[in-house]
């Protein structure tokens, strides 16, 4: 198994990720690359895609053709290929100036998310909610080239810019994220449903809080999507529930970052990721797997799991208390309490590791703090005007 980061590429163009790969396995000039690369970030995902056949027919089956890592990648073209199948998504646009971003806004109408078209040229960068055209004006302009994304940019020069989409106030508690395993023979092999509980940052961010659900509706539309976008691999399909309606807002290729629920429930997706390298696969436990009960496919989890990064969800809940506030996951009607809690980072029979995986995100204290502390005094404005409309 490869010990290639997305750090280890960060500084790199593609011939020289074509070396690396050559010198993390038994290369011989000539022949394909036997190396397995786990595709654990999109940029990981993404050059092992444009590497694609360089690698040995058994390890490249289990890698997607670079036209459908762009499609899933690059939201303008996720959102163009979701109206193809008839899945909806969000009202969208993608304004190349700032002029042309300020008559979107006066279409749409605010507030507007405005997010990355891709993470693959601008790195982490998240976005935020626009509230009003002050906002827009002062954030709305390219963002800065993430270092070593330089030969991204320039293939990818409209990624620089933003794109805005109409907020649905439903994304702070409704996101569900159906996720699992396609085999290219045997077709979607393992599936479960989760549900986005809160997010760093909120509104915009990663999750924090991923909790384990049961609804045939929203795991039977999800899959019908993924089989029409997705060839094969590790998936991730974030679907946001507004009304009776189920908008897809993003799709990921890869191994995401709350994969230990999925083992939890039973599917141990990087396992079958690399037995999907080896064989083909259908339906049902991967053989050696080391899951001794395997949950079929569409069967409601036995428990409430809950996967958490637990420093981020303190400071959460700190912050709201300070302010006298609530997040939207306590206060909705039909929130659900977990029965058990697991780690996103590491494992508890691995304490050092896990401690030291998560005392990482206290490399930058402030920016980890400040969003948290900008939605609860928001949120507590809110509360204020409400109480007073009520008088």
């Amino acid at each position: 198994m490869s010990d290639i980061t997305e750090r280890s590429l960060k500084t790199l163009e593609l011939p020289a990720v074509r070396t690396l790969l050559a010198e993390r396995s038994s290369f011989i000039p000539g022949r394909e690359l036997a190396e397995h690369v786990a595709p654990t970030t999109d940029l990981i995902a993404f050059y092992v895609s444009m590497l694609r056949e360089d690698f040995a027919p058994d390890v490249r089956r289990a890698i997607p053709p670079l036209v459908e890592l762009e499609r899933a990648l690059i939201k303008t073209r996720f959102g163009a290929a979701c109206a193809r199948t008839g899945q909806a998504v969000p009202i969208t646009e993608a304004p190349d100036d700032a002029s042309a971003g300020v008559a979107t806004a006066y279409r749409l109408g605010f507030p507007l998310m405005m997010k990355p078209k891709s993470h693959l040229v601008v790195g982490d960068e998240r976005g935020r909610v626009l509230n009003d055209l002050r906002e827009l004006r002062e954030y709305y302009r390219p963002y800065e080239i993430s270092p070593g994304r330089e030969s991204l940019a320039e293939r990818y020069p409209e990624l620089l810019w933003p794109l805005l989409q109409k907020y649905v106030p439903s994304a702070r508690t409704r996101v569900f994220s159906v996720s699992g395993y396609k085999d290219p023979d045997g077709g979607i092999i393992a599936a479960s449903l989760s549900c986005k509980r809160r997010q760093w940052p909120p509104d915009t961010g990663i999750s924090t809080s991923q909790v384990s659900a049961a609804d045939p509706r929203i795991l039977s539309r999800g899959l019908e999507t993924v089989d029409k976008l997705v060839s094969c691999g590790i998936f991730e399909l974030e679907l946001l529930e507004s009304g009776a309606e189920l908008l897809a807002i993003d799709l990921n290729p890869r191994a995401f970052g709350f994969i230990n629920l999925d083992i939890a429930l039973g599917h141990d997706l990087p396992w079958l990721w690399y037995e999907s390298t080896l064989r083909p696969l259908t339906a049902g436990p991967a053989r050696g797997t080391p899951q001794p009960s395997p949950v079929p496919l569409t069967a409601p989890p036995p428990t409430v799991i809950e996967c958490r990064l637990p420093i981020p969800y303190t400071i959460s809940r700190c912050i709201n208390a300070l302010f006298g506030v609530r997040s939207a996951d306590e206060i909705e009607p039909d929130a659900v309490t977990a029965t058990r809690v697991i780690p996103m980072l590491g494992q508890w029979n691995d304490p050092l590791s896990m401690l030291l995986a998560n005392l990482q995100q206290l490399r930058h204290p402030g920016s980890l703090i400040r969003p948290y502390v900008a939605a609860a005094a928001a949120q507590r404005k809110r509360n204020q005007i409400l109480a007073g409309s009520r008088r």
